[in-house]
């Protein structure tokens, strides 16, 4: 984790907006909001370093609080692709910063993508994805789809009991990697584990592979 302190703004202070910019805050960096209500403006306003009630289509606007000077801008308003997009070309006209953008809907990722955004977010389908594969694959702790399907995922140790990983040797076999190691009893992980490690029968593994390489393991 880098240790550089971000300036971002967040425009759009809804539900989905107002979550990143208060776990931003709770991170360490500095937060500057944006919205057109007045209410989510006065909600936001206990949370974050700044919030100011203006509209970010109006390119004035985002002039006024120096968006080209910022880290990031993350943009989150609502089902408004036009406004979004509107939103995005004016950070882009003042040579902003990077644009995280959440989409509406996947036609709209689309034309976000075209006009080069860094990052763009469908919430729903994101969730959705997530939610089948952990219902597929009991004890997925994670999935990055960015990188081919990835998942991280806990085991339990049954048939390993005795075994180090160098014996195993999974990441040559079914290229999926141990993390780390808490152990029967334990609360706490051993991240990182020696390769001679010995596994005990009730030890948790937590592996980073495939989802088809990772269904294929007896532990």
């Amino acid at each position: 984790m880098s240790d550089k302190k971000l300036e971002i703004c967040v425009i759009g202070l809804g539900k989905f907006g107002l979550r990143v910019a208060t776990t931003l805050v709770s991170l360490g960096h500095t937060v500057i909001g944006l919205d057109m209500s007045e209410s989510r403006v006065q909600l936001a306003e206990e949370i974050l370093d700044s919030v100011y009630k203006a509209d970010a289509a109006n390119i004035g606007a985002l002039r006024s609080i120096r968006v080209q000077e910022l880290d990031w801008v993350v943009i989150s308003v609502g089902n408004s692709v036009e406004q979004s997009l509107s939103i995005t070309l004016n950070i882009q006209e003042l040579g902003g910063p990077k644009i995280w953008v959440k989409a509406s809907n996947e036609e709209h990722r689309k034309i976000l993508q075209r006009l080069r955004v860094d990052r763009t977010v469908l919430p729903e389908m994101e969730a959705a994805v997530m939610t089948a594969h952990q219902l597929a694959n009991p004890g997925m702790l994670d999935l990055i789809p960015k990188y081919g399907g990835i998942v991280i995922q806990e085991l339990v140790v049954e048939a390993w009991d005795g075994k180090t990983l160098v014996d195993l040797n999974l990441m040559h076999q079914f290229s999926v990697i141990v993390m780390g190691i808490r152990r029967a009893g334990e609360k706490t992980f051993i991240f990182i584990p020696p390769a001679r490690a010995e596994l005990h029968r009730g030890d948790t593994l937590v592996v980073a592979g495939r989802a088809d390489s990772i269904r294929n393991l007896q532990p």
